[in-house]
């Protein structure tokens, strides 16, 4: 066990998700005081920036332009990297549990994403692929099509995306792109999603553009198909329907990890963690969560990173504040935000209200803010 040291106050931050790494820019330019040591915990060693992800599908970026080094960017603001997995932590008590070692916290931060929803049908564990980790997606997808230009031309391969939302979208034709380039034109895609519609969260110029992309590229789409059942070839849905299916990506609604429950920390009843908005866990003091992983008690907004990225300023004020004894400041969600969603090739599609724009000049914006982001945590 590491014990607590009575003169610096230590400051931990556990999962390098997107509100961490604006956090320990922040924090590490300077504001944190300097009797305080700052420390990050990731089981991961990089952290893949989302946005950019179906750009790497496609051919776009390679790995290095879309992945964010830990160790580098906790070195360059004087914060010390320990790659270890959570497995609990104990408020009362102001330690954090790993698989081999005890730290003690003045102040922490959890910020650990959330994990795919891999109980929703049977066989999904054994037989999807889960958008999360999304660089094991990537090289999930990579083994796949590598293993279809092994095969005979002739061979069909049937590829199914399970949801109706951006990021199964983007991935479907960022797939399609990647092997399209290679010359695999022997494959057959489905997108198969519960609502009657897809992109339920935007407007109908957005959804309707969509649906002209996939008629046009050959993407077939099922509606209210709830899916019960997948197996190595073949997708069952709620209608007892049969579709064939040798690769399945699974890109519906996520999960919260367990250990947080495993903790006793307060959560919604689907297992977020609950804060107040100051980013502060419900009722414990000195710890917050940001993220994926948390629930705003009394809000509603998207999980996203577009509203991480935004709780990153709040949070780094807040750690702040408490080390000072100064008023916290409360997170307020923008009412609004803009989607920029990719289409494979170097096109894509901004969305945002009754907004819908187009083209490769949406796609160069993307290109520079993505890249901006990533270039400022390397």
């Amino acid at each position: 066990m590491i014990a607590k040291n009575d003169k610096m106050k230590t400051i931990i931050l556990i999962g390098g998700g997107h509100s961490h790494l604006e956090a320990i820019y922040r924090l590490g330019e300077g504001s944190l005081l300097n009797d305080c040591k700052l420390i990050l915990i990731s089981s991961e060693t990089h952290t893949s920036y989302s946005g950019m992800i179906p750009g790497l599908i496609s051919g776009h970026y390679t790995f290095e332009e879309c992945h964010i080094d830990l160790q580098r960017l906790c070195n360059k603001y004087n914060c010390s990297f320990i790659q270890q997995s959570v497995s609990k932590i104990l408020p009362t008590e102001q330690k954090i549990l790993t698989e081999s070692e005890t730290y003690h916290y003045d102040l922490a931060s959890i910020n650990t994403g959330s994990i795919p929803n891999c109980t929703s049908a049977t066989g999904i564990k054994e037989w999807a692929i889960p958008m999360k980790p999304l660089i094991g997606l990537a090289h999930k997808i990579e083994e796949f099509l590598a293993d279809v230009g092994q095969s005979p031309k002739h061979t069909k391969h049937k590829i199914s995306i399970v949801g109706g939302g951006a990021a199964g979208i983007e991935i479907a034709l960022a797939l399609q792109y990647q092997a399209n380039g290679k010359g695999y034109n022997n494959l057959e895609y489905s997108l198969i999603t519960a609502g009657n519609d897809i992109l339920d969260t935007h407007s109908l110029a957005v959804r309707r553009k969509f649906h002209r992309i996939l008629h046009q590229r050959g993407i077939t789409t099922y509606y209210n198909a709830t899916v019960n059942e997948v197996n190595k070839d073949s997708i069952k849905i709620e209608s007892k329907r049969i579709i064939p299916s040798d690769f399945t990506i699974l890109a519906t609604g996520a999960a919260p990890t367990r250990w947080p429950t495993l903790s006793e920390l307060p959560t919604t009843a689907n297992g977020y963690i609950t804060t107040d908005r100051f980013l502060q866990v419900k009722n414990i003091s000195n710890l917050f969560a940001v993220g994926d992983v948390a629930s705003i008690e009394g809000l509603t907004y998207p999980k996203s990173g577009v509203y991480a990225i935004k709780q990153a300023h709040v949070l780094a004020t807040n750690i702040n504040n408490k080390l000072r004894g100064m008023p916290l400041q409360a997170y307020r969600p923008q009412k609004n935000s803009l989607a920029l969603i990719s289409t494979g090739d170097k096109n894509a599609v901004a969305s945002k209200n009754i907004l819908c724009a187009s083209g490769q000049l949406i796609w160069k914006w993307k290109n520079h803010i993505d890249q901006r982001f990533v270039k400022k945590f390397q």
